[in-house]
């Protein structure tokens, strides 16, 4: 893996202020370059929101599917780059898909939310915490805490979900929307469809 300039410069100057070994500060390079990485997508995830008039909605559903990634797990690209590309395509058209279907007449959402609050509940119950082959999840007592954390995260988001649907709150259809599109995501990203998905960008020949 090739890193940027910046990375190896703060990692060598960690590395000669602390006399780490030339393993060390290759893995202390990876980790820097992963933090700039995030960084970067998440800022341009959100200035893409921005523009499209969804800021808020792209960082509830930011934020709702860093829940699940950190306990359901799921499909990854082999290059953080590219899920990068990924997250950074997704998530304001998952804001923007939000904010045009809570403008829906209510007895459609009702459906369309009930559908993909199952498919995300099943999903999980079924299937989480999936692991990737980079980082394996060894341990059976971390496979079930991790099952059981799931299962949390989503029974606080359908709790969250009935309530919002009784609101009156203006915004509250739209949060609503928001946090169900999220859960879809997560159901499909922990699916065998959602791995094909990023074997299929890993392949995309960016050279060209």
């Amino acid at each position: 893996m090739s890193y940027l300039n910046i990375s190896k410069r703060l990692a060598s100057h960690l590395s000669a202020r602390t006399g780490l070994s030339s393993e060390k500060e290759v893995i202390i390079t990876y980790a820097i370059e992963i933090l700039i990485i995030n960084l970067i997508n998440v800022m341009v995830t959100l200035a893409l929101g921005w523009l499209l008039g969804v800021w808020q909605g792209t960082v509830i559903c930011l934020i709702t599917v860093a829940v699940f990634r950190h306990t359901a797990g799921g499909a990854h690209s082999k290059s953080p780059w590219r899920c990068a590309m990924v997250t950074i395509a997704i998530f304001p058209l998952l804001a923007l898909l939000g904010k045009h279907i809570s403008g829906f007449n209510q007895n459609y959402t009702d459906v369309l939310d009930v559908i993909a609050m199952l498919v995300g509940i099943i999903s999980i119950s079924l299937l989480a915490p999936v692991d990737t082959p980079a980082a394996p999840i060894i341990s059976p007592d971390r496979r079930k805490k991790l099952k059981s954390l799931s299962l949390l995260a989503i029974t606080i988001i359908t709790i969250i979900v009935i309530l919002l649907r009784q609101s009156t709150w203006i915004n509250s259809s739209e949060i609503q929307q928001y946090l169900v599109l999220s859960v879809l995501w997560v159901s499909f990203i922990i699916s065998k469809l959602g791995h094909w998905f990023m074997n299929l960008i890993d392949q995309i020949d960016l050279k060209k």
